[in-house]
């Protein structure tokens, strides 16, 4: 039995345009943001979404409100954990050589005070877990950020993780994912 899901990146917030690491912070979408979350709704209207799993975030939740009504917060969904970084551009980082060496290794190095992909990996895993058990043959909306998209798309649409760093999905973006249990394995 395989199970769609939709992986909706939320719509645009000022610190995405400001290209600010932004991960627990709860943060509002902008001007823009509401428009691409609005424009979600025709553009996916092809399918029948049965249920829509979002952050626990303000971000994911204005947008998931956009894709109907049967809404669960899921915090497995929530954006990589970037720390000591968080809130912060990639120019205002002060130890440059932790930052060069994550980005080289973040399947075991975090940011200060962070999360691994390796972590984001584990629940991002027990996520999909319980929803190919409780959606099988059902169209689910996943809204959440562009680090665990990035991460589901790198890992079983492309089967190579080290596109992670590479693979972009815009804000108010999205891709579809067909998955049966045995692709978790």
């Amino acid at each position: 039995m395989t199970t769609t899901l939709l992986l909706i990146r939320h719509g645009e917030t000022d610190a995405n345009v400001q290209r600010r690491y932004i991960g627990r912070t709860n943060v509002p979408l902008n001007q823009n943001g509401h428009a691409q979350a609005a424009k979600l709704r025709t553009a996916l209207a092809d399918h029948t979404i049965t249920t829509i799993y979002h952050s626990p975030y303000q971000r994911t939740h204005a947008t998931a409100l956009h894709l109907g009504d049967n809404l669960h917060a899921d915090l497995r969904l929530a954006e990589l954990d970037f720390g000591d970084w968080e809130h912060l551009t990639y120019d205002e980082i002060p130890d440059r050589d932790h930052l060069d060496k994550w980005y080289d290794d973040p399947w075991r190095l975090a940011p200060p005070n962070g999360e691994t992909l390796h972590q984001l990996d584990h629940r991002l895993t027990l996520w999909l877990y319980d929803i190919i058990r409780l959606h099988p043959n059902q169209t689910i909306a996943a809204v959440s950020h562009g680090g665990p998209l990035r991460w589901l798309l790198a890992k079983y649409l492309h089967r190579d993780t080290a596109q992670f760093h590479t693979l972009r999905l815009p804000p108010g973006g999205h891709a579809i994912l067909k998955l049966t249990e045995g692709d978790l394995r």
